[in-house]
Parts: structure tokens; sequence; C-alpha cells
């Protein structure tokens, strides 16, 4: 096994996060009545009086069929004492794309993560100048059985550890990493099988038992599409292939370009394997364990467990696609107004027909989208002929618009053409915009983006039509009900340069939320979308999980008393400080400090 340097600054400590600017929500003081007096604050590798020894960590290793990894930061090979040329040569060209970065125990997929403040480890930095751990864990056990998190919740529960779950890295409040921590791996469970009929263990074989696909937490959905493609099915996933089909993105929600047709991804699990708290291997479906099935699909990922697999639902293929991609610009602000008025008028009968797609908007002048429309083959379709004659405003002139019909082939692999994006660093902001408002505030909608444009021009807008339709119909799960009523998921989106200092980071935390309050002043009541929400949101119980949020809590208290699955704005973690060590309002010693901006 590797050895592992550490470098920390040598005064006081170092900061969690560049941008931890919210005032936390005060738990429920009934909560903390429940924590035990003398419960301590997690052990992280920061603390040698109760970190473990190498000795311990050998024979840790040897438990795991030498399954245990010392991390480094994914730049680490561009930078002495470990300098490869070779490995950093990679790391150079492939920094920006997701399936590598998912493929680097120590890397998230925005890089903003790896960092500790300052203290990070750049990809284009001099070979001599220092290469901070910065947020990247400490260790990683890299699962390959259900054996393997056992053995590593064992550990944490023995040695008081702090734990992390990382399969993709694709997580951008951060939670997927934390400094000092024994970080479970899940990428490397592999295993897809086929079910032709999928009847959940312990429940009666139904007739309408669907067909299904039991994946390892390890699989992306890029794994998955091509395997429900190959038995001529489809799967409810994400836009992006390289996330994870089987962590965060289905027990969030999970949103795609086929939702609107057959729900969220959450509304399509039918069965996950977990390791529980305690360190059973258990099953959660419609028979058993049903609080945690309930609770798995909606309340989020790394909280009730380590899931070890999952079962999707699949559907018929899709028949044919129609597919419209266009892009607008106009003359004057004013024309870019009624554009975007027009554009939100059009969209609650493009829901009723069937699209779905993407929208971006830019420079108070360009309007782009690219939608979908799937299991139409007429030549002349009402539903097409809704975005087909979108009315053309004064003083905006469309470029280069296409409209086409996919063949089979095409259909079934729709998501790979929307699936590989760069981005890093990055933060987001999001908010679920409810049918309602698009119906009977058109104009405020436009407002709203457009004075989002002129007070942060670097903030970017993305509009995501994946609600409605099947999304719209409630469900027997933790989903966030905000959901239910939205036709809009717009994420906000501000990028900077790696090498910025501190302080460009800071303004770009704050912008972004700012930026969002235009969003939240336009829904009152509504919510968003956790796995692309603010870091800084401050009413986040609220906004993130909605009325499922008491029952999420409840469930969470039971499954998991002491808080052994922790993270960022996940359910229970009221109770913790900031850096999520310690009970709230306690101090450790020899842990890195909390700035708060």
């Amino acid at each position: 096994m590797p050895s592992l340097t550490i470098h920390r600054p040598a005064f006081l400590a170092v900061f969690l996060s560049i941008i931890a600017i919210s005032l936390q929500l005060a738990a429920p003081s009934s909560i903390y009545h429940e924590l035990e007096a003398n419960q301590s604050c997690r052990c992280t590798a920061f603390n040698s009086s109760c970190w473990p020894s190498a000795q311990s960590w050998q024979d840790f290793n040897r438990s795991i069929d030498g399954r245990l990894i010392a991390l480094s930061p994914p730049a680490s090979p561009c930078h002495d004492p470990n300098f490869n040329a070779q490995a950093c040569r990679t790391a150079q060209q492939r920094w920006g794309f997701p399936f590598w970065r998912a493929d680097q125990p120590g890397a998230m997929q925005a890089s903003n993560w790896e960092a500790l403040g300052r203290f990070t480890c750049l990809i284009n930095s001099p070979r001599n100048s220092t290469c901070f751990q910065g947020s990247v864990a400490t260790y990683a056990v890299n699962a390959t059985e259900s054996r393997h998190i056992q053995a590593a919740i064992a550990l944490a529960q023995a040695r008081n550890l702090r734990i992390v779950i990382k399969n993709t890295g694709h997580d951008y409040l951060g939670r997927s990493t934390a400094p000092g921590a024994l970080m479970i791996w899940t990428h490397n469970l592999r295993e897809i099988v086929y079910h032709e009929k999928f009847a959940p263990m312990g429940c009666t074989i139904r007739a309408e038992d669907p067909p299904a696909m039991t994946i390892g937490a390890g699989i992306q959905w890029e794994d998955l599409y091509a395997a429900a493609f190959n038995r001529n099915h489809v799967v409810v996933g994400g836009g992006s292939s390289s996330v994870g089909g089987a962590g965060g993105n289905p027990m969030g929600a999970g949103h795609g370009p086929l939702s609107p047709l057959h729900g969220l991804a959450a509304d399509n699990v039918l069965e996950l394997k977990l390791v529980t708290a305690d360190g059973r291997l258990i099953v959660a479906n419609r028979c058993q364990n049903r609080d945690l099935y309930w609770a798995l699909r909606g309340g989020g990922g790394g909280t009730f467990g380590v899931v070890v697999s999952l079962t999707h639902r699949l559907y018929p293929p899709l028949t044919n696609i129609v597919y419209a991609s266009y892009s607008f610009v106009a003359s004057s602000r004013r024309a870019f107004r009624d554009l975007l008025v027009r554009f939100t008028e059009l969209h609650p009968s493009l829901e009723r027909a069937g699209w779905s797609g993407v929208f971006a908007m830019s420079n108070l002048t360009a309007l782009s989208m690219t939608y979908l429309l799937p299991n139409r083959n007429w030549i002349i379709d009402p539903a097409e002929r809704e975005l087909a004659e979108f009315p053309l405003v004064p003083a905006v002139a469309p470029r280069d618009p296409v409209r086409r019909r996919a063949g089979l082939p095409r259909a079934q692999l729709l998501h790979h053409a929307i699936a590989r994006h760069r981005w890093n660093p990055l933060l987001l902001a999001s908010r679920l915009i409810p049918r309602a408002t698009i119906q009977s505030s058109p104009n405020a909608t436009a407002d709203a983006f457009i004075a989002i444009q002129d007070r942060f021009p670097l903030v970017s807008i993305t509009g995501i039509f994946v609600a409605g339709g099947s999304v719209s119909r409630p469900r027997n799960n933790a989903v966030n009900p905000a959901w239910r009523r939205a036709l809009w998921h717009v994420i906000l989106g501000i990028s900077w340069m790696e090498l910025g200092d501190l302080e460009e980071e800071r303004i770009a935390a704050r912008n972004v939320s700012a930026a969002n309050q235009f969003l939240v002043d336009l829904t009152p009541g509504s919510g968003a979308y956790g796995n692309e929400g603010d870091f800084n949101e401050p009413r986040w119980q609220r906004t993130f999980f909605g009325a499922s949020y008491p029952r999420l809590l409840a469930i969470k208290r039971r499954a998991d008393p002491a808080g052994m699955f922790r993270c960022r704005h996940c359910v229970g973690s009221e109770i913790w400080s900031e850096d999520l060590n310690c009970p709230a309002g306690i101090a450790q010693e020899d842990q890195p400090l909390v700035s708060s901006f």
C-alpha cells in the first residue's frame, strides 16, 4: 500500500470551504436532546491521538483483500515528490473529461471540491509548487464486494472515523469527499443483471411485474443505456451519461429527457440493496424495509446507507424521436424580452404534446434550445407543429433551425448527444419553476431571467424542461413535492479560473446565490433539486425536501441514530457542525476550521 503525505499549513488549521456563506438553520431542540451527552467528534487524519496507526491500516488492508487506497489529489503526478511525466501528461490532457475524473478516486467532477480554501493541488502550477491534500479524503476502500463496505463501516464504528461515500464524484455540494476522512468508493461495483420480469425480493410474483435491470453501485448511465438498448428497452436516466445510475442521482430524484414520458429516475426504482449504519446488508422494496424504500427514492444519497445495487424498471423501446434545435438572436433588449415571454407561454402546450429538452440564454439577446419528442411518426403532427411554428417575434432572427426525425438507433442513444460536459471549477444554484407560474406569469418569468443576466452576466442560465407529464403524477416516495408541480428545472452556474484567488471564488458563491434569489422570489412555495442546488441554501430542508422532510428525518433517526452517514444539506445534517465532524457547538482540536463568509 503506498504511503501518504498530507501537507498542512503551519498556523492553526485550514478552511473547510471557500464558499460557506450561509447561516445554518437551528436544529430542532428535540434532536439535540437525543444526542448523548458524551458523544464525541468524529476522528479524522488530523488527530493523531485517535487516527489508526500505519500498522492498523495495513492489517485492515489485508482483511479487505488489499482494496485500501492511500488517496492523493488528481494533479499530484504533476508535482514533487510524486512527479510522473506520463501520468502528469495524461491528467493534463483529460483534466476536464468526466469519465476520466470518475475513474480517479481522489477526483471530484467539479475540481473546487478537491480544495480546502487556498490549500489545493493545481494541474498547471509549477512542478515544485506544493500539492496540498485539500479536501481529498485520506484513504478509500475500493469496494468490489458488499463485505468490503461492511468492513469499512465496522472500522469506522470501532474507531469513530468520519466516512464519506463516492462513486463518480458528480456532486455539486462537495458531499463525496471530506478532509481527513475514510472514503467508501463504490465505483467498481460493476454488475448488470437483466430481468425479463422483476418481482422484488419477498414480494408475491405478479403478472404485471415489469422488465428491469439490477446494477451495481458503480455502473454509470452510459453503461446502463447500452445494456438496456441491447435488450431492446429504454431506462429513465440522466442527460449526462457519466453520472452514476445507482447513487445520489436516482436517490435524489434524477431527471432526464424521458422523464415527462416515464417519470423521474426515483419513480422507477424497484429495489435497493444496501449496507446500513450498523453494518447489515439489507434489501429495501415495496414488501420489506418499506420506510427505507420510501426514503431512498427522493431522500438523497449518502444518508441512509451505502447502496450496493439498485434495480431500475425498463420500458419498451422508442419507435421514433422528433428532434428540434433552434437558436434565436434578438436585435434589442425589448425584442429579447418579447421572445422570452412567448417562449414561456408556449410550454404548457408543449408539455401536453410530450416535448422535453434543454434551453439556454445569454447576453440579453440569445436563446437556444434542443428539444425532443418521443414516439412520433407522422409527417405532420400537431405536437410537432407547436414547436415548428414557434412565432418569430419582430426583430428576432432564427439561426440555422434544425427539425428532423430520428430512427430507432439514434432514438435509443439520444442521451449520448447531450451527455458529455466539461465543468470545473463550478458552483450551481437552481429552482423548480411551477406550471402555475409559467401559465400565469410569463412576463414576470421573462423579467426574472433578464434581471439575472443584467445583474450577473457571468452566471449561466440553463433550463431543463423535464418535468410535467408523468413527473406530475404523485408517487409513494420521498421526491420533493415541488417536482410534481413543476415544468422547468432552471440551473444557474458560475465558474472561474482554477488559478483564481480565494476572493474571486467567494464572490462567485455570493453571486450565484444572489442570482438564484430572483427565481426564489418568482416562485414562492416551490423548491429546488438538491443534487443541483445552492451550497449556501439557507432553508435547505424546505427547499430540497419540502413536505417530505419530517418523515425523512424520523426515518434517519431510526436507521442511523449516531449519524454515521452525514453530508452537506442531507437529512439530519442540521445537528452537526459546519464541517460535519462534531455535534453543533462543539469544537474539535486538530481539525480544519470553518470559514464563513
